[in-house]
């Protein structure tokens, strides 16, 4: 057994350096793109229309008359996925050359928790492009700016493998992530703690557990990864609860018979433990101590978490500062189902570069009053402080596709805009014209949590009409019960919050045009349960993310109706 941990230890420190080295490549080439990002952006639009020249719809739209940027946004319409949908139904039929000439190697789900879950086309050339920043320069990045306690230990990799269905001419259908992790399934014992068998389990609950008792034998852990901080945050919770069982499955060497797990995975499992009393004895000390910096003390080593936060997921920042004593949170990536879109070279700032060379990129200005008549405007052409809507063409067949989301310029890197994720566009309250967006919320949120001292487990909300003015209800799930009699400070003190974050809000309510908010507060384990509801629609159980304003989404106003306090 020592034998073979030395030849794994040895194995991924040589993977960890080629990863590190091929990053360093590849982040030579991301300097110069970045430095010419305009010619770099417009190569690939042109390399995209000469590809997708005789696809039905580059016939339709005539790809091949089109000679410049200019005759692009003229000649192809802004789209969203309305626009695609008998397309891509045809191409998961089995027919080809439709939106692109490329073979399509497998549909990638999006999360589907902010609105209609959709299906995007991947091809080889679209898989290539994000899986050389997702798993070289990410690791360059990371590499550089905690180099200085870099161990090249394992990582605890809170991911899954689960494989959805096939479409109906044969093409799988997965989440990118699930698609990406499955991909490089050979090396995974040498990066992550948690052995394959544990990223297949579906119950998040138990696989958390697991990816836990795997990550606390390992006292050199590097670091902690997942999708979105608001699973380091469940993993933590899973910790505090858990923590005896764990102690008891190490210091036996074998997980419990309460643990919910088929036999076939249990023996697998099984057969990769051994008793060790003495971490046993140590991690009791600690947990006898409290959660309070639990992580750095039972993973001495551990340097970073890396995992996407800022904009709405800020909320969960506190919490996990918590467990991890302020530990490094490095947001590193701006991606989503339908692009890579951006990187983010710093560890101390959430802010990402667009990266020239992964889709063609145009932007519309978002300003109060603004229309859509307006034209795009492409990199070169933003301005520091200002917010835009991307609108992508990719490599895999959307073509001026309005992705919903909003992003505001903060900075330069080279010439490449800096950007930061301020909100979806579907995530917004907008009664009267007042567009209170997620970025309102937050500071809201946080805003009044931290005035009244509370500890938020999750919230969401939806606009009321039933009362004249309307009104917007807050449904807030709080670890601790809160008295009766604070409703009302909560209500008046989010209320204000809110007027302090968006003056259109502030005017409407001055002009009697919305009442004062509405708090419903949620029995423990509300959100728990909405989560589960999520990943039987067949979205990944670590691409969950709450919703934060629902309007048609009948199963979640089902559980939380059924949830009210």
């Amino acid at each position: 057994m020592l034998g073979e941990c030395i030849i794994t230890s040895i194995i991924s420190k040589a993977l960890y350096k080629i990863a590190i080295e091929g990053g360093g490549i590849v982040k030579k080439k991301f300097n110069r793109d970045a430095q010419n990002c305009r010619a770099v952006n417009e190569e690939v639009l042109y390399k995209i229309l000469k590809a997708n020249y005789n696809s039905e719809i580059g016939i339709k739209l005539k790809f091949k008359d089109i000679k410049s940027r200019e005759d692009f946004k003229k000649q192809v319409p802004l789209t969203e996925y309305a626009y695609y949908e008998n397309y891509i139904r045809r191409m998961a039929d089995g027919e080809k050359n439709i939106l692109t000439s490329k073979n399509i190697e497998y549909f990638g789900h999006t999360s589907g928790t902010t609105g209609k879950q959709k299906l995007i086309p991947f091809t080889k050339t679209s898989r290539r492009i994000a899986s050389k920043y997702m798993a070289l320069l990410m690791n360059k990045f990371s590499y550089d700016n905690f180099k200085e306690n870099w161990n090249y230990g394992k990582g605890l990799m809170i991911a899954d493998i689960v494989m959805t269905t096939y479409t109906k001419g044969g093409i799988p259908i997965c989440s990118a992530t699930s698609c990406g992790m499955n991909a490089i399934r050979h090396i995974l014992p040498y990066l992550y703690t948690s052995p394959i068998e544990v990223m297949r389990i579906k119950d998040k609950e138990t696989a958390l557990y697991l990816h836990l008792l795997f990550a606390l034998k390992e006292t050199r852990l590097l670091y902690i990864n997942g999708i979105f901080i608001s699973s380091i945050l469940d993993l933590f919770r899973v910790l505090e609860s858990r923590h005896k069982d764990l102690v008891r499955d190490i210091r036996r060497g074998y997980i419990n018979s309460n643990l919910n797990i088929d036999e076939y995975t249990r023996k697998k499992l099984n057969k990769l433990l051994s008793p060790s009393a003495s971490r046993a004895d140590k991690l009791e000390e600690e947990f006898k101590k409290g959660f309070k910096g639990i992580s750095r003390r039972i993973w001495p080593s551990l340097t970073y978490i890396a995992t996407v936060t800022g904009a709405n997921f800020s909320i969960y920042d506190d919490k996990v500062n918590y467990y991890t004593d302020s530990l490094s949170i490095y947001s590193p990536a701006y991606a989503s189902t339908e692009a890579m879109i951006g990187i983010n070279p710093y560890a101390n700032k959430i802010r990402y570069v667009i990266i020239p060379d992964t889709a063609f990129y145009e932007f519309i200005p978002v300003r109060e009053g603004n229309n859509d008549s307006q034209p795009t405007l492409c990199l070169e052409e933003l301005k520091i402080g200002e917010k835009y809507e991307i609108v992508i063409t990719n490599y895999s067949g959307l073509y001026r596709y309005r992705m919903g989301d909003v992003i505001k310029v903060v900075g330069f890197y080279n010439n490449c805009p800096e950007v930061e994720f301020l909100y979806r566009k579907s995530q917004v309250l907008n009664m009267v014209s007042e567009k209170t967006n997620e970025e309102h919320l937050t500071n809201a949120i946080r805003g009044t949590t931290k005035k009244l001292n509370l500890s938020l487990v999750d919230y969401t909300t939806m606009p009321d009409n039933s009362i004249t003015p309307g009104r917007y209800i807050f449904y807030f799930e709080f670890k601790n019960d809160m008295p009766d009699y604070n409703i009302k400070l909560l209500e008046e003190t989010l209320d204000s919050e809110i007027r302090n974050s968006n003056l259109a809000y502030d005017r409407a309510r001055n002009n009697k045009k919305l009442s004062m908010v509405k708090v419903v507060l949620l029995a423990s384990n509300t959100f728990n349960l909405v989560k589960e509801s999520l990943f039987n629609k067949g979205i990944s159980k670590n691409q969950i993310k709450i919703p934060r304003v629902i309007v048609n989404n009948r199963n979640i106003l089902n559980i939380i109706n059924e949830n009210k306090m």
